[in-house]
């Protein structure tokens, strides 16, 4: 029972804080893969990076990455690219995703080729293919070297219990602060417990 409600909890839209290099592009997208890709970045600036970003705000057509869990004829795109099929020859069809916000994190201490975005964006996006698709806007290539996501719906990263915190008290204490909040939130004064 527990399991078919938890994706009740999840929805909702979801942010990140991804990390992003400027000059080489992989395989996957990440740091992880191969270098397939390489380009000049010299002709870029912190503010280049932080003009091109309102082109990526909205609604917006996104090819996924090959490494992906998205199927083609029955099997995983991932499997496809490790039996060694390329992105050109599975020809990933674009889709819809939704980003609802989307900021450089700390311009004045970014030093090139390396970034930070903020993201706020709905299910389906690939946080990797954004961070492609702002280096090709920038006449450049871009990958992503790390990820955190910090909010998923009503769950946020810095509202969470450290794992070396988990303990049946304070997992108890965690849920009637939520359940006091919520009550704030609501102006209601008794308990719904």
């Amino acid at each position: 029972m527990l399991c078919r409600c938890v994706g009740r909890y999840l929805t909702g839209s979801k942010r990140y804080i991804a990390g992003a290099e400027l000059g080489f592009e992989t395989t996957t997208l990440d740091s992880e893969g191969n270098v397939t890709k390489t380009a000049s970045f010299d002709h870029l600036s912190v503010d280049a990076i932080e003009n091109v970003l309102p082109d990526f705000t909205g609604p917006i057509s996104q090819i996924p990455p090959i490494f992906s869990a998205l199927r083609r004829n029955g099997k995983k795109l991932y499997t496809l690219a490790r039996e060694g099929v390329s992105a050109d020859e599975i020809e990933i069809e674009a889709r819809q995703v939704e980003i609802y916000d989307l900021t450089l994190v700390a311009k004045a201490t970014t030093k090139l080729p390396r970034f930070q975005l903020d993201v706020e964006c709905g299910g389906g996006t690939y946080i990797r293919s954004l961070v492609r698709d702002i280096g090709y806007k920038l006449d450049s290539v871009a990958t992503m070297i790390a990820l955190e996501r910090t909010q998923q719906g009503q769950f946020e990263l810095d509202k969470c219990l450290a794992k070396d915190e988990w303990s049946a008290d304070s997992i108890y204490a965690a849920i009637d602060r939520f359940n006091l909040s919520r009550e704030n939130e609501n102006g209601n004064t008794e308990s719904n417990l």
